[in-house]
């Protein structure tokens, strides 16, 4: 969804659910396609990961193939970063697990922003 769109969708009375309620939990496939060019570029995580203190395990979207009528089937890929390391040499893999888990939009801790400063 284009910027623009996304702008007059929110500021308008009869703004559509799924884009006033983005940071919901949901499935991989759902949460990309209200981000802008379908998640490319942001960084996603599951909820299952944030629950058991991985704060610092996420992938970031490099492409997105979408499908379905409602856009919320397909194949997504991503850089893969497991504790702070980039994995696989920092090669694009397929994200896994799109419609078993609920996604989020991945945005560090305070710690982890203040232990990357300190090195």
């Amino acid at each position: 969804m284009s910027a623009i769109a996304k702008e007059i969708l929110t500021k308008s009375a009869n703004a559509l659910p799924f884009i006033t309620k983005s940071t919901q939990p949901k499935s991989l496939y759902r949460a990309l396609k209200v981000m802008d060019a379908n998640g490319v570029g942001e960084t996603v995580t599951t909820t299952k990961l944030i629950n058991k203190g991985f704060a610092d395990c996420y992938y970031k979207v490099t492409s997105v193939n979408l499908r379905g009528p409602e856009l919320d089937h397909g194949k997504a890929y991503g850089v893969e970063i497991w504790r702070g390391k980039v994995l696989n040499e920092g090669k694009p893999v397929e994200i896994r697990g799109g419609l078993k888990w609920n996604w989020v939009k991945y945005t560090p801790t305070t710690e982890h922003v203040v232990s990357q400063v300190k090195a």
